[in-house]
């Protein structure tokens, strides 16, 4: 599924820094729609993990994550079944769960077997907040994706469509915290991750080194005041129809 992402990040040696922890996913197919039980649910699994072996050039992957598997997918047991027989294997070394909605990291985090769960979460989406707090508790890292928001949280939300009316002005509210603090919205909404110690990892994507550099930057300043996240907290939007962008209508 990330065949040219692990190439490249193979030939890059990025892999082999002391502190790098490269993690990629498999079964992607859980979220497409699919559901193959058994020997052939293993199968397909051990295929890819192989495949990721192979392009990054690694004898053990250091984090693989299940692709959004459901409730049911994963409180059935065969993939934590299948996970750890890759453990056993040193095939793998932790073992994480991307996932959607509030029902499967609930059933992630009651599995007590998960070392890393992924969420979406951000200034105009914290529906995850209790999710996020329990696995701190049960000692499980959360990485964080969608911090911007599909661009909501960036410049690029003044072309969200009317239809996204309460989003777009929610974030032109952050906007307006961000220009009083003297910072850029992506800056304060990268920032505003951070400075929750429950989470461990805060995913960027990007296509250009100069976005990827002043996240860095974001990154290395101190967690917001408590009177700042009192403030974005109350930025929030509830509405799913709001904040998941696969319920969007379609941007231009």
């Amino acid at each position: 599924y990330y065949k040219e992402s692990e190439r490249r990040i193979a030939e890059s040696g990025i892999i082999k820094i002391p502190g790098v922890v490269v993690g990629t996913k498999c079964a992607n197919f859980l979220e497409q729609g699919e559901d193959p039980r058994g020997a052939e649910l293993e199968k397909r699994i051990r295929e890819e993990v192989e495949a990721s072996l192979k392009a990054l050039g690694v004898e053990t992957l250091q984090l693989l994550s299940l692709h959004c598997p459901s409730k049911e997918q994963i409180e059935r047991g065969e993939l934590i079944q299948i996970m750890q027989k890759l453990k056993d294997e040193n095939k793998v070394q932790w073992t994480g769960v991307s996932t959607r909605g509030e029902e499967a990291p609930q059933a992630a985090i009651k599995s007590e077997f998960f070392d890393v769960i992924q969420v979406a979460y951000s200034i105009l989406d914290q529906r995850m907040a209790n999710i996020i707090e329990e696995a701190q508790k049960k000692g499980i890292t959360i990485v964080n994706r969608s911090v911007l928001l599909k661009g909501a949280l960036t410049p690029a939300g003044e072309r969200l469509p009317n239809k996204l009316a309460l989003l777009k002005e929610n974030s032109r509210r952050v906007a307006r915290i961000a220009d009083r603090l003297g910072i850029t919205l992506t800056d304060l909404a990268i920032r505003f991750s951070l400075s929750n110690p429950a989470i461990g990892v805060v995913l960027i994507g990007t296509s250009k080194a100069s976005h990827l550099e002043s996240a860095a930057k974001a990154a290395e300043q101190e967690p917001l005041p408590a009177e700042i996240l009192n403030e974005l907290k109350e930025c929030a939007v509830g509405d799913p129809n709001q904040v998941d962008p696969a319920r969007w209508p379609p941007l231009d």
